[in-house]
């Protein structure tokens, strides 16, 4: 498996495994490679994980720095203010948990610790304007320094 797949798969297990307080309702955490959802399916938050791009960076003769992003999407259908609110929380408790990086029980690969980066766009496209799906895109960018 790729270090990006093992990325990948780590950060789900680790989001999938918190007790979210922003929220009462589950929140649903997965990846997909094509993340399509009906409006039905956005009864309760989501948050779907997939690969982003890979940047490497000559540091020395025999060692390179890779930059692997992570796009996590978060999503819900939002037909109320108060329902909004609580997304904003949401996400506030989502990027505490990325930049903290405790995740316990759960493996992440070696040379894998807290992001470098991380970007936020919330509602892209007017997305609470259409059909009150209120969404986040966020870019989680990880370093890995790799000597050969």
């Amino acid at each position: 498996m790729s270090k990006q797949a093992d990325i990948i798969a780590a950060l789900v297990a680790s989001l999938d495994a918190v007790t979210w307080t922003a929220t009462a309702d589950a929140v649903t955490v997965e990846t997909k490679n094509f993340p399509t959802y009906d409006i039905e399916e956005l009864e309760n938050p989501v948050i779907v994980v997939t690969d982003g791009g890979i940047d490497s960076e000559r540091l020395a003769r025999s060692a390179h720095q890779r930059d692997y992003s992570v796009e996590i999407y978060l999503a819900r259908h939002t037909p109320t203010e108060a329902a909004c609110d609580v997304m904003l929380d949401l996400l506030e408790e989502l990027l505490d948990k990325l930049e903290d990086h405790s995740w316990g029980a759960v493996s992440w690969p070696s040379g894998i610790s807290s992001p470098q980066t991380i970007t936020v766009e919330k509602n892209p496209d007017e997305a609470l304007v259409e059909r009150n799906v209120w969404r986040a895109g966020l870019v989680v960018t990880y370093r890995y320094p790799r000597a050969h």
